[in-house]
């Protein structure tokens, strides 16, 4: 009940063989002057142990993941977070594009994103079809910066724990909320396990409210093993059009925050 009332909600929005040794004993206790033949023991032949194939180590998925994907929806965005918390720093880049337009340029959702765990920086671009703005944290301030009408719209002090989260949670609640999963294998990324999930199809219950119902999905999820979303790449084909999402998190320790321009004059 969870996943379908998240999901319709924020769309909407992985022989010991053990020998056996026989001795006989030297000793002659029954001396006699008649020779007697010597008797030859036969051998009992040991049947050669079969050799067993060692079962594969089960893969050890994150938290809130399974081989069929997202099996709690609320657990792996938690665990997502606490990595991403737990550093180092990252860039992450968010795309949703309408492709295949009869009507000409469909639309277009991008997030650029920039945060430092150590120095507890973050700057963000989000622009939309409606709205263009910038947010900037530092020392404990959030500042809010509107492209469109080049101000400053807002300025407030803030945690920077809830900053990071707030500013791709609704994208990544979808995506993980819109799609059937596989994996597929396992890779090294980024210096670390990483599980590659193919997508298989669609829950029936997605809803865009610009596109309508979600009828199929294609493309491929990959998950770090400490549960930190690395890359989406998928394609939605929508009753109303078709859409291809991008969300990635690279230069993992290689980050950093710059102070952006309209930041610096205030």
């Amino acid at each position: 009940m969870e996943r379908r009332t998240l999901r319709t909600v924020a769309v909407v929005l992985l022989v010991v063989v053990a020998g056996c040794a026989g001795f006989a004993s030297d000793e002659d206790t029954s001396p006699t002057d008649t020779p007697t033949a010597a008797v030859t023991a036969t051998p009992t032949e040991t049947a050669a142990p079969t050799p067993t194939t060692p079962e594969p180590e089960r893969a050890t998925y994150p938290a809130g993941w399974t081989d069929a994907g997202v099996g709690n929806t609320t657990l792996a965005l938690d665990t997502h977070y606490r990595a991403v918390l737990a550093g180092p720093s990252a860039t992450v880049r968010y795309r949703s594009r309408e492709v295949g337009s009869e009507e000409g340029p469909g639309n277009e959702t991008t997030l650029g994103m920039t945060y430092d765990t150590e120095t507890e920086r973050l700057y963000a671009s989000l622009n939309g079809s409606d709205d263009h703005r910038e947010v900037f944290f530092a020392d404990g301030t959030l500042s809010r910066w509107s492209v469109r009408n080049e101000t400053v719209v807002g300025r407030s002090s803030a945690r920077f724990d809830r900053v990071v989260q707030s500013v791709d949670r609704r994208v990544l609640l979808s995506q993980l909320l819109l799609y059937r999963l596989d994996h597929d294998r396992t890779v090294e990324r980024n210096g670390t396990t990483a599980f590659v999930y193919d997508v298989t199809g669609v829950y029936e219950n997605a809803l865009s409210h610009t596109y309508g119902s979600a009828e199929a999905g294609s493309g491929r999820v990959v998950v770090a093993e400490s549960g930190r979303v690395l890359e989406v790449d998928t394609t939605v084909r929508y009753t109303g059009g078709n859409v291809t999402y991008t969300y990635t998190q690279t230069r993992l320790g290689s980050t950093t925050v710059d102070t952006p321009a309209w930041a610096q004059r205030e």
